[in-house]
């Protein structure tokens, strides 16, 4: 069973006709995971009613011999980019975070909203990202 603000989440994006799973994690989280791109947003809803939301999209994988050049340019995109931060998880994946706390009574386009930023900077920040791997 989702918690509040996940459901009235999922009832948004069901209202726009948009794909995605959801569930319950086995900390009694509720997560959304919503596709594009290729890639998965990964929507975290916690605390009293959901209202701890966290969200990670795993970017890209990153080879051994590029780390620190894409660590430089993860650097570079978070002096940027205020409302997401850029990292090198253990996996050598490049990841894209934020977190926010939602009310009840707005976390339907709040959570909207967050995600659709995240996924806009996601496009443009990918040649910076795909430069530092492959350049």
């Amino acid at each position: 069973m989702l918690n509040t603000c996940a459901e009235l989440f999922v009832e948004n994006l069901k209202s726009k006709n948009l794909n995605f799973e959801c569930g319950t994690t086995k900390s009694g989280d509720s997560v959304v995971e919503f596709p594009y791109s290729g890639k998965v947003a990964k929507m975290f809803f916690g605390g009293n009613d959901g209202g701890y939301l966290s969200i990670y999209v795993v970017y890209e994988r990153v080879p051994e011999d590029k780390l620190s050049d894409v660590i430089f340019a993860c650097n570079e995109l978070n002096c940027r980019y205020k409302w997401v931060t850029f990292y090198v998880d253990s996996d050598n994946d490049v990841v894209l975070h934020d977190d926010a706390i939602l009310s009840v009574s707005n976390a339907a386009d709040e959570a909207f909203e967050l995600l659709v930023r995240i996924l806009k900077i996601g496009d443009e920040v990918k040649p910076d990202i795909m430069r530092a791997i492959y350049a």
